[in-house]
């Protein structure tokens, strides 16, 4: 596309070539007056004066150019840059946007950069926030989510529960199979996750390796465990071959269920050790299975164990 913009020292030159002109017509006046039959005798004698009154006019005319064509642009400019350093970038005034010079295609460019360069920082504080791998959040994500999630729960007086999921005999899996194919189990649980977990409050994440953690608010144990149970049944039924595991023939994952009645004193660590205390009496249990109990009691309910 051409470009059709007016070069701002164009629009300079022809703003004093016009000043010039005029300055040098008075001058000439001024020079000639008394040859002139129609100036009075009085501009002839106050001919000095009119003449540093004309070069002020001069000056004075020059600076309101300069200001108006390049200093008071140039300072809306500087002005629209500073206030876009927080929030949504925004477009600049309408009349710097569509001035057909210099400065507005730099007043244009500007904006354009302002609004990749916030797009980008969307994209990199999504990939802080998220597992690479599976696309669920990450640990960074989860204590985000819980700075909202964990007044908010006791405020309302509502539990809260958290599953920590686990995928059985792994290490056999990425030894037999290869780490692409394990990468893409891990995909596969990811997905089966999401179908489960699909309220806007369900906070599901990556801890790392083969380790997953979903948080649920207003949550009783009893439905906590009963969805864990769905989602461990779910993925059993996808049925991903794992000729290696002892527990069965596809994968399978241990599920601990941790809930908080309404009015515990909870924390995020307290929670996820309960869960976590869970978690390993699932494995002491066969693998393969959910277990669920409140923070700071025993066991509360244990699903039947699937080989």
């Amino acid at each position: 596309m051409p470009d059709r913009r007016q070069r701002l020292p164009l629009r300079l030159l022809s703003a004093f070539g016009t000043l010039f002109l005029l300055g040098g017509t008075g001058l000439w006046l001024l020079a000639r007056a008394e040859d002139l039959p129609r100036f009075d005798t009085l501009i002839v004698h106050y001919r000095p004066v009119l003449l540093v009154l004309l070069l002020l006019a001069f000056l004075v005319l020059s600076l309101l150019v300069i200001r108006r064509q390049l200093t008071r642009p140039l300072n809306e400019l500087v002005h629209y840059v500073r206030s876009q350093q927080t929030g949504n970038p925004e477009a600049p005034p309408r009349h710097l946007y569509r001035r057909r010079d210099d400065i507005g295609y730099l007043a244009r460019e500007i904006a354009n950069l302002l609004h990749a360069l916030h797009d980008k920082n969307q994209q990199l504080h999504a990939q802080t926030l998220n597992d690479p791998l599976t696309g669920l959040g990450n640990r960074r994500l989860l204590e985000q989510r819980l700075e909202i999630a964990l007044p908010l729960s006791r405020r309302r007086m509502t539990p809260l529960s958290a599953l920590m999921i686990d995928v059985d005999h792994f290490k056999q899996y990425n030894d037999h199979y290869g780490h692409p194919a394990g990468d893409e189990c891990l995909r596969e649980i990811a997905n089966v996750l999401r179908d489960t977990f699909r309220r806007e409050t369900d906070i599901v994440v990556r801890l790392g390796g083969e380790e997953f953690l979903v948080v649920l608010l207003d949550n009783q144990l009893d439905e906590a465990t009963r969805l864990a149970e769905g989602m461990r049944s779910m993925l059993q039924a996808v049925g991903i071959p794992h000729a290696w595991s002892p527990t069965a023939k596809v994968v399978t994952v241990s599920i601990g269920v941790a809930t908080a009645p309404p009015g515990t004193p909870i924390d995020l660590e307290s929670l996820l050790a309960c869960a976590d205390e869970a978690l390993y009496a699932c494995k002491a249990a066969g693998r393969n299975c959910t277990i669920g109990r409140h923070v700071g009691a025993g066991i509360k309910e244990s699903a039947e164990m699937t080989s």
